[in-house]
């Protein structure tokens, strides 16, 4: 008797089906236990957020793992019975504790200026257009406070390009860590390949290195002199680094923007 395939229909050579394949995917993990709404409108300033004991905003996550964290995405979060599912403008409590608003970043946020102490984003600024980016980035400026922080994680191209030139053993590491995870089956192991898939799959728009990075928070308003590396679960916040996953901790670069509590 023939052994049915663990991932029918993945093919890695195929990136048109493999987006359906992966939009699927994202649909089936957008999931809950139970989603009651608690608000028709969402916090607004500082005291809005403050009461809901909310202090920054976690974008691109169903259910922030930050007690005190506004979760959001543009994805529809449904509960597990499908009795339930989330809308524009309505704040949720996610399984009784957590948080979440679907918002959709290529918009203005809906909050006030200075409303929130940090954000956080992982994974999410290479899913859109660089003016997409900017845009956000500016937005996520105007609603921190001052001495507020910015965290976001994106791969790391420059580990990428170093891997393919040099030999140094990144790709086939990558690539056999997720292989491990169960991302699909494994990934064909040409170099070309493992470069392409960063930027093809995913739904991926732009890939950043440092300078890329430094530019677009550059253009969003960001000081120079106040945009820093990281590493993985080390900044200045340590209850906001430590929602960085260890799920691709070996691709990633982690970057923070602050906000001065003072200018001029």
């Amino acid at each position: 008797m023939t052994k049915r395939p663990a991932f029918p229909g993945w093919d890695w050579d195929d990136p048109d089906g493999l987006a359906v394949r992966l939009d699927e995917f994202s649909e089936q993990v957008a999931g809950c236990e139970k989603l009651e709404p608690i608000a028709t409108e969402l916090p607004h300033d500082r005291d809005d957020f403050l009461e809901l004991g909310l202090t920054g905003i976690e974008f691109a996550a169903f259910r922030t793992a930050h007690p005190a964290g506004l979760g959001t995405d543009l994805a529809v979060l449904r509960s597990t019975d499908r009795t339930a599912a989330s809308e524009p403008g309505t704040l949720y409590r996610v399984d009784g504790d957590r948080c979440f608003t679907q918002l959709d970043i290529s918009q203005p946020l809906p909050f006030a200026d200075a409303s929130v102490d940090w954000v956080y984003a992982e994974h999410l600024i290479e899913h859109v257009t660089m003016p997409v980016a900017v845009d956000w980035l500016s937005e996520a400026r105007r609603v921190l406070r001052p001495g507020g922080v910015l965290r976001i994680t994106t791969p790391d191209l420059a580990r990428y390009l170093n891997g393919y030139v040099n030999r140094d053993g990144f790709l086939t590491r990558h690539r056999r860590r997720l292989s491990t995870m169960g991302f699909g089956p494994p990934m064909p192991e040409r170099r070309a390949f493992l470069v392409n898939q960063i930027f093809r799959y995913y739904g991926h728009q732009w890939i950043y290195d440092l300078d890329e990075l430094r530019y677009v928070l550059t253009r969003a308003g960001f000081a120079a002199e106040d945009i820093r590396a990281c590493g993985y679960r080390e900044g200045v916040r340590p209850d906001v680094a430590d929602l960085d996953t260890p799920f691709r901790t070996d691709e990633t670069i982690y970057v923070e923007a602050d906000v001065p509590t003072t200018t001029g």
